[in-house]
């Protein structure tokens, strides 16, 4: 089973607040200006020094949401499902919730039977070592801006079935606030596979948030 005892129920402000400023090539009174606050909470927030109320944390996702896509959320995960790459979006609890086509495809599931399950009951490995390693770097408080990886996706099922992939990982910032872990790739060759962890230096690597 999948080891969540890293605490992920509080995001991480200060790397959140940073990474949306940077990327959106902000300086902190720009940044004061969308949230229609002052230029000292936006630093006060960045040193850790408090915490954004919860009309600005929505207004901050909802921000991440604006500059990073061109459709709503809920056409986003309609897009997803219909996608026929590998695409996944997983919450911090490690529950798959949309799956594309072309995962489900590779899975040898419909769709229907791969949400709302937990990827440690769909598969064994690489998959889930992914998910432990997201978790405990604070993948889902904002700490991690993506990552890059290589996997066998081993199924839990009397087959044992299984597949190589090279994989792309990003947070993505939904209301509530929540971060979801977004899933993509494309099934690779064994060959492939290893080739990707010798560029890697092992199984993936994380980028920190800025």
């Amino acid at each position: 089973m999948m080891d969540t005892r890293f605490n992920t129920s509080d995001i991480y402000w200060p790397a959140v607040v940073r990474h949306y400023r940077v990327s959106a090539g902000l300086n902190q009174t720009e940044l004061a200006d969308r949230l229609a606050v002052t230029q000292t909470m936006v630093s006060r927030w960045e040193a850790g020094g408090a915490a954004p109320s919860r009309r600005v944390q929505d207004l901050l996702f909802d921000l991440f949401w604006a500059d990073s896509a061109t459709i709503s959320r809920d056409v986003w995960l309609q897009r997803i499902a219909h996608n026929p790459c590998m695409v996944f979006v997983v919450d911090q609890d490690g529950v798959v919730e949309t799956a594309s086509r072309g995962f489900a495809r590779l899975v040898g599931k419909p769709a229907a039977d791969i949400c709302g399950r937990r990827l440690d009951d769909l598969f064994q490995g690489d998959a889930v070592n992914l998910f432990e390693r997201l978790h405990n770097a604070g993948f889902f408080q904002g700490r991690i801006a993506g990552a890059e990886s290589a996997e066998r996706y081993v199924l839990r099922d009397d087959k044992a079935d299984s597949f190589f992939a090279h994989g792309l990982h990003r947070p993505v910032f939904m209301p509530g606030p929540r971060i979801l872990w977004l899933a993509s790739g494309s099934e690779v060759t064994e060959q492939n596979y290893q080739d990707v962890r010798d560029r890697l230096g092992g199984p993936n690597v994380l980028r920190k948030a800025i």
